[in-house]
């Protein structure tokens, strides 16, 4: 009796290590919801900045076909994958300019924000409802899409100083 006493204590001694050792091997997240797609040099890709993009491409691919392409129909062309090509792309630039230092001043920022059409009032002036109101509507908050404007700005000094070759 005392011999099976042992062996039931062996067995779950030996499903408790294997229980601890799953967990060693990232069994983690099992309640969690995911938010990123991928991690280039650090800098995330996160869903939400997926589905707008594959949102984006819908549409135009939509408006140049002069009908509505469904999802499936843009994964059958490879939209979906070219789509996460370009932000993986791109999060590899953002890294390299924070890498290097790359970044624009409040200032210029301020210039390229008067510059949108979209932020206008009648008058031609930037309007700050308007802002706000396009904002809301895209489901941005303004620091994070200020912060866009930085990336794509920086990333855009980056791509000319490596199509001119500058060190």
């Amino acid at each position: 009796m005392k011999n099976g006493k042992t062996t039931k204590t062996l067995v779950w001694i030996l499903m408790a290590m294997l229980i601890l050792g799953l967990g060693g091997f990232g069994v983690t997240n099992l309640g969690g919801t995911i938010r990123t797609i991928c991690d280039v040099g650090g800098k995330e890709n996160r869903i939400d900045e997926y589905a707008r993009a594959m949102q984006e491409e819908l549409r135009a691919i939509s408006a140049q076909f002069g009908q509505n392409v469904s999802f499936q129909q843009a994964q059958a062309l490879g939209l979906d994958r070219a789509v996460l090509g370009r932000l993986v792309v791109e999060r590899a630039m953002d890294a390299e300019t924070d890498r290097i230092g790359m970044s624009i001043g409040d200032e210029n920022l301020r210039r390229e924000l008067l510059q949108i059409p979209a932020f206008q009032g009648l008058d031609g002036s930037f309007d700050r409802e308007a802002y706000r109101f396009a904002m809301q509507q895209a489901g941005l908050n303004e620091a994070d899409f200020e912060d866009s404007i930085r990336e794509d700005t920086a990333r855009t000094l980056l791509q000319g100083a490596i199509v001119a070759g500058v060190v």
